[in-house]
C-alpha cells in the first residue's frame, strides 16, 4: 500500500513544481471550500436571499461533513506530506485524507447551486469551480488525487440523493406534531454521531506509523495532529441539530421563502447576523476548554449548536424585533403564455 501512496505523490509534486505563483489562486479556491467561508455564505443566503434555499444548503453541507468524517475515520488513509517529505504542505490539516472534504463539499454544495441555476454559463462556471477547488487541494499538498476523485464522487452521490428525497421528506415532516419533529431532530443528530463513532471503534487500535509522524514533525514541529479526533462530526451534528431546532422554534412565526427587502435592511441583517455567528463560533471558542475529555466535546457541540440555532431562529427573531422584517416573495400562480 505504501508504494501506492508514494506513486500518487508524483501528482502533487508535478503541480507544486509548476511554481510558487500558483499559491495565491490555489489558496483562494481552497478557501471557497473552507469552514470559515461556508459560515458566511450559508447565513447570507438564509437571511438575505432565500431562507428556503438557505435551509437546504445548510442541511446538505452538514450531511456532507458528517459522511465525510465517517469515511475519513473508516479508511484512515494518509495525506501526501505524511508519506513523503518532498511534498510541501501549504495548509495544516490534522484529519485523515480520504475522501477530500473540500472536493466533496464542492461537488455537493456548488453542484447544488448549479442544479438550481437556470443560466447555462453559471452552471459551467460552477462546474469549473468544483474542479479548481479539488485541484487546489492537490497543489497545496493536502490530498492525493484519489482523495479528490472519491470526494467528488461521494459529493455528487449525496447531492443526487438529496435532490431526490429532500422535498418528499420535508413535506412529511411539516405535517408531524411538534413533539415528533423534535424526536426526528434528536434521532437524526444521533445518527450522524453514531456513524463516525462506529468507524472510530473499528479503527481504535490504529497507530500513527513512525515514518508518518517523522514527516509531520519535519513540517509542523510544534503542532499536535490527532486524525482520530471526532471534532469534525461533532461540528456537523451540532449545526444540523441547531438549524433544525431553530426552524421548529420559529416555523409558525417567520415563514421561509424568497426574500424581498430594502438594500440597507439586507446589509443590516447580514451584519447583525454575522456578529452573532462570531460571538458563538469564535467567542465561545476562547472561553470553552479544548483539552478535557468528553467535556470539551460536549462544549463543542453546544458551541456549534448555538451557531445553528442563531442562524435559523435567533437572528431572524432579532431582525423582527429591530424592524428589519422582510416580505416573502410568493410563487406566482399565473401560467406562462
Amino acid at each position: 500500500m505504501e508504494n501506492f501512496w508514494v506513486g500518487l505523490v508524483q501528482v502533487n509534486l508535478f503541480l507544486q513544481n509548476l511554481g510558487d505563483w500558483l499559491f495565491v489562486p490555489m489558496r483562494f479556491f481552497s478557501f471557497l471550500g473552507d469552514e470559515e467561508f461556508y459560515l458566511f455564505i450559508m447565513p447570507a443566503i438564509f437571511w438575505c436571499f432565500d431562507s428556503r434555499l438557505g435551509v437546504q444548503v445548510g442541511l446538505l453541507l452538514m450531511l456532507s461533513n458528517g459522511f465525510n468524517a465517517f469515511f475519513k475515520l473508516l479508511f484512515h488513509s494518509p495525506r501526501p506530506f505524511w508519506v513523503s517529505d518532498t511534498v510541501k504542505p501549504m495548509v495544516l490539516e490534522t484529519s485523515f485524507g480520504l475522501p477530500s472534504g473540500h472536493a466533496q463539499n464542492a461537488a455537493s454544495i456548488w453542484g447544488f447551486f448549479a442544479t438550481v441555476s437556470r443560466k447555462l454559463w453559471v452552471k459551467i462556471a460552477l462546474i469549473v469551480l468544483i474542479f479548481l477547488i479539488g485541484l487546489s487541494r492537490l497543489y497545496l499538498g493536502a490530498h492525493f488525487l484519489v482523495d479528490v476523485l472519491f470526494g467528488w464522487l461521494l459529493g455528487g452521490l449525496l447531492l443526487w440523493l438529496f435532490l431526490a428525497f429532500f422535498e418528499r421528506i420535508k413535506d412529511q415532516v411539516k405535517n408531524w406534531s411538534r413533539a415528533r419533529q423534535w424526536l426526528g431532530v434528536v434521532v437524526s443528530t444521533l445518527f450522524i454521531l453514531l456513524l463516525s463513532t462506529i468507524s472510530l471503534l473499528i479503527n481504535q487500535t490504529w497507530k500513527m506509523p513512525v515514518n508518518y509522524q517523522a514527516n509531520i514533525n519535519l513540517q509542523f514541529p510544534e503542532e499536535a495532529i490527532n486524525p482520530l479526533s471526532m471534532d469534525g462530526v461533532i461540528t456537523a451534528a451540532a449545526v444540523w441539530f441547531g438549524l433544525l431546532a431553530g426552524l421548529i422554534l420559529i416555523q409558525k412565526v417567520i415563514p421561509l421563502g424568497r426574500i424581498r427587502a430594502k438594500p440597507l435592511h439586507l446589509i443590516l441583517r447580514f451584519v447583525i447576523g454575522i456578529i452573532g455567528v462570531l460571538v458563538f463560533w469564535a467567542g465561545l471558542k476562547l472561553v470553552f476548554p479544548v483539552d478535557i475529555p468528553i467535556i470539551s466535546d460536549v462544549l463543542r457541540f453546544v458551541r456549534y449548536g448555538l451557531v445553528g440555532i442563531w442562524i435559523s431562529a435567533g437572528a431572524p427573531y432579532l431582525f423582527k424585533r429591530f424592524g428589519l422584517e422582510i416580505k416573502i416573495k410568493k410563487k406566482s400562480t399565473k401560467r406562462r403564455k
